[in-house]
Order: C-alpha cells, then sequence, then structure tokens
C-alpha cells in the first residue's frame, strides 16, 4: 500500500498494513522548513516507514522531530532507529512517559513491549512537555500539544493546522484501559471532552486512521465516549 495523503503535508507513513504488523498508525508532517516532523514510530519497522516518506515527497530534508504521543511500545519501539539514522532529530514527550521511553529500571511493564513479545529499546527524550497546553514552533509550523492522559498517564495529542484544516493527532481514543497501563478511565473522559472542544476538521487516530469532517470527528470520539459510560 501507497501512504495515505491526509492534507498537503500531513500524511499516514506507517500501519498495520503500511509498514508492518503491529504498528500504530504513523503520521508524517512536513514543517514550513522542509523538514519532517514524525508523529509516533511503530515497532520496528523504521526501513520501510522512512521508505514511505520518501515515497510521499517528504524526503529531501531529514527528519527534525519525533512526537511520542505516549510510552508504549507500538508507538516507540522504532524511535531508536531514527535517532541512529538522524541523530540530531529531536524527541517529543510528556514528562509523565520519560521514565518508561527512556527504559528507567522499573518501568518496563509500562511499554507494554511484553504484550508483542519484544524487546524495547530505549531513547532519551530531548523535550520533555510539562504543561496541561503547550504551544511549540517546530520548523516553522506551530504544534499545539495537549496532555491526555487516561489511556496512559503519559498521552498527549496535537494539533497542526494545514491551510483551512485544524489536524487532532490523538492517537488511542479508542483506549484500551488496564491497570498494568496506569490507565485512568475519568482523566481520559475528561481528556475526550477537551479534544471534542476543539472542534478539529481531521483526527489523526493511532489504530482506527484517519477521520475526515467534523462530524466524524465528533462521532468518533463520542461514541468511545458513550461505550465507556461517558
Amino acid at each position: 500500500m501507497a501512504p495515505t495523503k491526509v492534507t498537503p503535508n500531513i500524511f499516514m507513513v506507517g500501519s498495520g498494513t503500511l509498514s508492518g504488523v503491529n504498528d500504530c498508525c504513523v503520521y508524517a508532517v512536513r514543517l514550513a522548513s522542509g523538514e519532517t516532523c514524525l508523529v509516533d514510530t511503530g515497532t520496528t519497522n523504521g526501513g520501510m516507514i522512512m521508505k514511505n516518506i520518501k515515497e510521499a515527497g517528504l524526503g529531501d530534508k531529514p527528519i527534525s522531530h519525533i512526537v511520542l504521543t505516549h510510552e508504549h511500545y507500538d508507538h516507540t519501539g522504532a524511535a531508536w532507529q531514527f535517532k541512529k539514522i538522524m541523530p540530531n532529530a529531536k524527541v517529543i514527550a510528556h514528562q509523565t512517559a520519560v521514565a518508561a521511553i527512556e527504559g528507567k529500571p522499573g518501568t518496563e511493564g509500562l511499554t507494554a513491549a511484553a504484550g508483542y513479545h519484544a524487546t524495547y529499546t530505549p531513547v532519551n527524550v530531548d523535550i520533555a512537555l510539562s504543561k496541561a497546553v503547550e504551544e511549540m514552533d517546530l520548523g516553522g509550523t506551530k504544534f499545539t500539544f495537549y496532555h491526555t492522559p487516561g489511556h496512559t498517564p503519559g498521552s498527549i495529542a496535537a494539533v497542526v493546522s494545514d491551510g483551512e484544516k485544524k489536524v487532532l493527532f490523538a492517537q488511542d481514543v479508542h483506549g484500551p484501559f488496564l491497570e498494568e497501563f496506569k490507565s485512568d478511565i475519568q482523566a481520559w473522559a475528561k481528556s475526550m471532552k477537551a479534544l471534542l472542544d476543539l472542534g478539529a476538521d481531521v483526527l489523526c487516530e493511532g489504530h482506527f486512521g484517519v477521520y475526515d469532517g467534523a462530524g466524524k470527528v465528533k462521532d468518533f470520539i463520542t461514541d468511545h465516549l458513550k461505550d465507556n459510560g461517558f
């Protein structure tokens, strides 16, 4: 399969069918600088994701930033592969997720790698987000990050405007919610309601793909709230 165009400057470049089994949906954003920001990395298929980035027409300049939306292996597992070939890429994550992403002792269960019968390779986080809402200029493109605890304590979402469309990267809206992840379903519901208030035109989700249209975004999030009793 070919990479999926979301907007003129945003593409889905990885998924269970695009890059490899067990990969989350991986998104690439062409920044104003011409560099690329990667939103999550999948498990171990960095080479295929790089191929898809180039096929999408984003490979002329390097990856400058890697946003890790939370601690789990299907979102973070290949981060070390990208850092190996592009050591100057800045890894961004919420401070609550840093210990697990950096492989601190006692955090192994938080990465969910055991569920994939895999060994997680840690990476250093260069930019640790600490606020509920944080704006950041990445290569001339404005990202607004939101701390969205619930699925995991360190979950974040991001909003990027491309042309007239407000694109929301909210990777695991659907959950699941497990004790070993330190999930908090009440916090999740609060996070999802806050995301609804953003009025996004497009949702790039972590396993269900792209929802284009404000009504579809609202329905997807609302349906999951209802399914969980909210």
